[in-house]
């Protein structure tokens, strides 16, 4: 069954106070993807799966560079508290974005790709969803750190990350970013083509493209017409092309597409309006289609 619902509505709220709230409404884009994301992001609700990661508003005023890298020191001792030797590095104030690529691969190689965590031995004890938990926190910090524009991630970790993006798919793949645009949100494991191109990171476990979607999403709250990430990434494809081929790519493959597909757009009528409510907001309250 397809639904066609015409909004969305992301509600944020204060983390000590439920009751102030504000409403963020987006019109949904009229194009061959929004119907089936609607319907999968329908599935998630119905299993009732929570908003994994609520505290995910960037650049507000709470989530300074000092609260994020004691946060991310935080989770790595409970990482290694529950799997001894998990991580061998943290990070300090002085750190290096090369820094950030090596603790980033240890969440690569000790989560794998998408759903492989299930069958990793160290996610068979009593305090397996602690440390899912304190990992993709770590991931998501070192990404908070890395871009400090604001920016709105909502992601439902317990939904199975199962669905494939079809050739017609990528073909509405965009790099460009609108002030209040929707997107998909990168599903997968990994380093896709634009953040190894970005990052130069030559700590990472392996190469994921854009391949899965779910029913995750990320707002952003800037302008980009993406002319730069579309270069480096040409750059990169252009000088490690033996290492892309060697993994199964060919020449215009589409799995290689950078970018995302917009799924909605924010109803607004002063800009400034908009990013004083992200950057006085902590908490993602819920999400919901109407």
């Amino acid at each position: 069954m397809n639904n066609n619902f015409n909004n969305i509505t992301v509600r944020l709220s204060k983390k000590d106070d439920y009751t102030t709230v504000k409403d963020l409404n987006f019109k949904i884009e009229n194009n061959s993807f929004t119907s089936k994301w609607q319907n999968h992001f329908l599935h998630s609700q119905q299993r009732q799966d929570p908003i994994s990661e609520p505290w995910a508003i960037h650049g507000n005023k709470y989530w300074t560079k000092a609260r994020a890298i004691n946060y991310i020191n935080q989770m790595i001792d409970t990482c290694n508290s529950i799997a001894p030797g998990m991580f061998d590095k943290k990070i300090n104030e002085h750190y290096t974005q090369d820094d950030m690529n090596y603790v980033h691969s240890s969440f690569e190689k000790h989560h794998g790709k998408l759903d492989e965590w299930i069958d990793n031995p160290v996610f068979k004890t009593d305090r397996a969803k602690e440390l899912r938990s304190a990992l993709s926190a770590i991931n998501q910090t070192i990404h908070r750190l890395e871009d400090t524009r604001q920016k709105i991630r909502v992601v439902y970790f317990d939904t199975p990350k199962t669905q494939k993006f079809t050739n017609d798919d990528y073909s509405l793949f965009t790099p460009s970013r609108t002030f209040g645009g929707l997107y998909t949100l990168y599903a997968d494991v990994g380093k896709n083509l634009e953040s190894l191109a970005t990052d130069d990171d030559e700590h990472h476990h392996d190469f994921v493209p854009n391949t899965h979607w779910s029913s995750d999403f990320v707002i952003y709250f800037y302008d980009d017409d993406g002319i730069r990430r579309k270069t480096k990434s040409d750059q990169y494809l252009q000088k490690n092309w033996n290492y892309i081929e060697s993994k199964g790519y060919h020449r215009n493959d589409p799995r290689l597409t950078i970018g995302a597909i917009k799924i909605a757009s924010l109803d607004y009528e002063k800009r400034e309006d908009v990013i004083d409510t992200v950057t006085n907001y902590d908490n993602i309250q819920s999400a919901f289609l109407h």
